[in-house]
C-alpha cells in the first residue's frame, strides 16, 4: 500500500508540473486537461490496491513522454524558454512513473495460480 501512496505523490507532483507550464499558453485547456488527468490517477492509486491504477498510470505515462519526445518544440511550443527545465522535469517523472507502473504491474502478475501448484507437470521415476 506504501508503493500507491508513493505513485500517487508522483501523480500529483506530474500534475503540478503540467499547470506550471500550461498557465498562460496556447495550449492551456490541454494541458490542464493533462493535470486533471494526472489527479484521478493519483485518486485511483490512493484508493485501490488493484493493478487498473497501475496500467493506467504506465499508459498515460507513456503517452506523455511520447508527447514531450515528439519534436524540438514538442506540445509545448508555446511556452517562454524558462520553463525549459519544468518540461525536463516532467518528462523524468513521466519517465519514472512508468519504470514504477512497470514493475509492480510486472511483480503483481507473475504469481503463478494455486491451482497449478499442486499439479507437477512429471513425475520423477
Amino acid at each position: 500500500m506504501l508503493i500507491n501512496r508513493c505513485a500517487a505523490a508522483l501523480a500529483v507532483t506530474s500534475a503540478v508540473l503540467h499547470l506550471r507550464m500550461g498557465i498562460g499558453s496556447a495550449l492551456g485547456v490541454v494541458v490542464a486537461a493533462m493535470a486533471v488527468v494526472c489527479l484521478l490517477c493519483a485518486a485511483d492509486l490512493w484508493r485501490s490496491t488493484s493493478n487498473r491504477p497501475w496500467v493506467i498510470m504506465a499508459t498515460s505515462s507513456a503517452v506523455m513522454l511520447l508527447a514531450h519526445a515528439s519534436g524540438p518544440a514538442g506540445h509545448h511550443q508555446a511556452l517562454v524558454t524558462d520553463s525549459v527545465s519544468d518540461v525536463s522535469a516532467a518528462s523524468i517523472l513521466a519517465a519514472t512513473e512508468l519504470a514504477l507502473a512497470a514493475v509492480v504491474v510486472f511483480l503483481r502478475t507473475r504469481r503463478i495460480p494455486p491451482e497449478l501448484l499442486h499439479y507437477p507437470l512429471q513425475e520423477p521415476r
